[in-house]
């Protein structure tokens, strides 16, 4: 999609102008196809639109245009924010029918709006004019703004005279790489044309997303991005063959097509790729067991004569196999059935985890009781007390839950959350002693602060106030912050240019520092970091932050967060001539005030993602001490001087090596006594014999012993065998002569098996194995085998 905004910059007028201008004069699409709608007005709700439109038709009767309709709400009237925002909507439409009729347009049945695929709508045009009330009536914005959207591939496939989005070449390259992944041409058949216009569509827009700064998740955006990769991946593996990660290897393609536009994607399609794959490879380690699964319960529904999915037991394959719920019913759609919507409401709120609430505040003011606020006078960064206490006045004060609430300020020297970094806490406490709040977050919404707490008393709007930041806990947030810049610049001194900061967090208690590099941080590299961000730290070089013009910033050398948005003014904050950054947060005053610099840890988070946590100053000491007394309490532990604990550890875990080996040794020896078990315990079935064991005393390697030489105990068998290796339950199944020509597959036992017991296997119809990651379903698991094999 394409499109600008204006925020009261300009109105009605302009916008229609210059959109007639792209689509007539620079792209010179023909004026007798095109097609006007407007909004005709709303006489008993009180809305505007005038004989002919009003401003809306003027302005496209200005330019010579007289194809023009009036269409109501329903198509285009725009209501947002619980029908409070109304926006009125010009749209644009081309017909595509050059062999008929232009004045079909008008037709209602077979014209624009009529839903067909002559008369496409290429570009709406938003006027956002008047708020609604909460007693219905309307108020005319104090400044209009403008919301343009216009297709971006509709206009292409009219501009190459084509009939599908995906006949241009935004799409074809992916479907002639897909095709040689796969050996299906594109429009070979209906579903392969349509899995791979899913494909290119999805690694579009996780390619996007994730240059953009956003990662998979299990949560908002983040959860997003997952679902369309599963998505994908299902298509691509059920229509179109490609049990490997395919996505992956579309990035390069994505990067080629919209890198010139958005030159990100190219220069971190490395990184994208890397991110998309690892999301395959981590969904297809269920995708075929939850594919199983769902056949599993289609089928029965299926006999049973019912179309609807049962909801609980299909939430079990997005809890189990991770498959969102919108793939859930696309894939019910392909079978014809629905999804029982609240069953799997009431299964989702039984396995929803407490902690993962909505938390304490749901909705912080409403666009009501922000109207009328002055923007809020912040002074966190002011040289002096002000930065940290503050007379001022309550504007407006808000109960959200009990005594829980919100209060707005004229002024405030509170930091509202932003750029990783908390919001300040602290107390505001009116002066003549009617109420005070515990400020426990702040918040920005627009330009004003909303500070959030507790009240004791009762709060009243227009009373003098005293604002006092919780100093200490400031302190020790500002020189995490101030150390996340010093430990951005080691990164990429260290590891490289590449790096760029993927997240973070910066409180009173530790730094997070979120970064991309392609494999983990070894100790040694670790170790240079924390050692250049120290010795910053005792250089004692001072810290400056000041506002300037982001052009003159750049200029500097200042670095931007990819994917943070930034306005015509910055603050930038540099510490000697070693960091420059822009960055609104609050710091030091000089390098030294951070004190010693100590990484506590180091992981991947994601594919291509690495996650730092490291703490300053007093947090630091403690961790030292902390890891000083482990040492000691080890050495104490091993009866060993601190300086020969290594050595000593790894005597011991070459003791436990030679004893493991010793261990498997005898289990191996007691191959002979567990296959007399099994001797004893098959049964005839049909000519051929069957049986399902629990051998917990074998691991991997004596069942793989045991199975080549329960081959010899007849021709015709079929049986599986079950070990276990601490919390792992190891497999085997074996299928032979008779056995297999009456129908039974060591694979397909083994889908099943997996079924009960997670984990993964899989092999040929003689012969499967695999592991299980459940042992407590073990006895479900062989009851389900025995049944299988008609061994009960």
């Amino acid at each position: 999609m394409l499109g600008n905004w204006s925020f009261g910059d300009y109105f009605k007028r302009e916008a229609i102008t210059w959109a007639w201008q792209l689509l007539t004069e620079v792209w010179r699409l023909p004026k007798e196809r095109s097609w006007v709608t407007v909004f005709g007005g709303d006489e008993k709700d009180g809305l505007p639109g005038g004989r002919g439109g009003g401003e809306a038709l003027e302005g496209v009767h200005r330019h010579g245009h007289d194809r023009i309709l009036r269409f109501g709400r329903k198509d285009n009237f725009w209501e947002y924010g619980g029908h409070r925002s109304l926006r009125s909507v010009l749209e644009i439409h081309i017909d595509r029918g050059d062999a008929c009729d232009p004045k079909d347009g008008a037709d209602r049945k077979i014209g624009v709006n009529a839903g067909n695929e002559r008369f496409i709508e290429l570009w709406n045009l938003v006027f956002m004019q008047f708020n609604r009330l909460d007693d219905g009536s309307l108020k005319e914005l104090p400044a209009k703004h403008v919301d343009t959207g216009m297709g971006f591939e509709r206009v292409l496939g009219v501009l190459q005279g084509t009939r599908s989005n995906y006949d241009t070449d935004l799409f074809q390259p992916f479907f002639e790489v897909l095709g040689k992944l796969c050996g299906k041409p594109y429009g070979s058949s209906e579903e392969v044309s349509i899995a791979m216009r899913v494909a290119a569509d999805h690694v579009r827009a996780v390619s996007s997303a994730i240059a953009d700064g956003a990662l998979p998740g299990n949560t908002g955006r983040g959860y997003v991005l997952r679902r369309l990769v599963r998505r994908a991946a299902r298509f691509g593996r059920q229509t179109l063959g490609l049990e490997k990660p395919f996505l992956c290897d579309l990035v390069p393609t994505v990067a080629k097509i919209l890198g010139p536009a958005f030159p990100e994607i190219a220069q971190r399609a490395e990184h994208v790729a890397r991110i998309v794959r690892a999301e395959e490879e981590a969904f297809a380690s269920t995708l075929g067991r939850g594919i199983v699964r769902f056949d599993e319960l289609a089928d029965r529904i299926a006999k049973g004569g019912a179309r609807t999915l049962a909801g609980a037991e299909s939430f079990e394959l997005y809890a189990t196999y991770g498959f969102p719920k919108d793939l859930v019913e696309l894939m019910a759609r392909e079978r014809g059935l629905e999804l029982d919507q609240a069953g799997w409401s009431a299964a989702e709120e039984e396995h929803r985890d407490a902690s993962r609430s909505e938390g304490r505040f749901k909705q912080i003011l409403s666009a009501e009781q922000l109207e009328g606020l002055p923007p809020t006078r912040s002074t966190y960064h002011a040289v002096g007390g002000d930065a940290v206490e503050l007379r001022a006045k309550a504007l407006r004060a808000i109960r959200t839950d009990g005594e829980r609430g919100a209060l707005v300020l004229d002024a405030s020297p509170f930091y509202p959350e932003s750029g990783g970094q908390v919001g300040d806490t602290g107390t505001i406490e009116a002066e003549d002693g009617s109420f005070r709040l515990e400020v426990e977050d702040t918040q920005r919404m627009g330009e004003v602060v909303v500070h959030l707490g507790a009240f004791a008393g009762v709060p009243t709007d227009g009373v003098a106030v005293v604002a006092r930041v919780d100093a200490d806990r400031r302190d020790r947030t500002r020189k995490n912050h101030t150390a996340t810049h010093l430990l951005h610049r080691a990164l990429r001194e260290v590891l490289g240019e590449h790096v760029a900061q993927q997240g973070s967090y910066v409180g009173p208690d530790r730094l997070r520092f979120d970064l991309s590099h392609p494999k983990g941080v070894t100790p040694e590299e670790l170790e240079r970091i924390e050692t250049i961000v120290n010795e910053h730290v005792f250089e004692n070089a001072g810290v400056d932050s000041k506002e300037e013009d982001i052009e003159t910033a750049k200029s500097r050398g200042a670095m931007a967060l990819f994917g943070e948005k930034y306005g015509d003014r910055v603050r930038v904050v540099g510490v000697g001539s070693w960091s420059l950054e822009l960055c609104g947060g609050t710091h030091v005053r000089a390098a030294g005030d951070i004190g010693p610099f100590l990484i506590v840890s180091e992981q991947a988070i994601q594919a291509g993602v690495r996650r730092i946590e490291a703490v300053t100053g007093d947090e630091a000491v403690r961790a030292i001490q902390g890891q000083r007394r482990l040492l000691r309490d080890a050495a104490a532990t091993l009866k060993a001087p601190v300086g020969e604990v290594a050595p000593r550890i790894e005597a011991l875990q070459a003791k436990v090596k030679e004893l493991q080996k010793k261990a498997q040794a005898a289990a191996k020896a007691d191959v002979a006594g567990l296959l007399d078990e099994v001797r004893s315990g098959l049964r005839e079935r049909d000519g051929f014999k069957v049986g399902a064991f629990d051998l917990e005393g074998a691991n991997r390697e004596t069942l793989r012993e045991l199975g080549s030489r329960v081959k010899s105990l007849a021709p015709d068998l079929a049986v599986t065998l079950l070990g276990r290796e601490g919390d792992r339950v190891p497999f085997v199944i074996l299928v032979q002569g008779a056995a297999r020509e009456a129908g039974l597959a060591a694979g397909d036992l083994a889908k099943r098996l997996s079924g009960f017991l997670g984990g993964g296997g899989g092999g040929r119809p003689d012969s499967a194995q695999g592991q299980g990651e459940s042992p407590a379903r073990v006895r479900e698991a062989l009851a389900d085998q025995r049944e299988a094999l008609g061994a009960g």
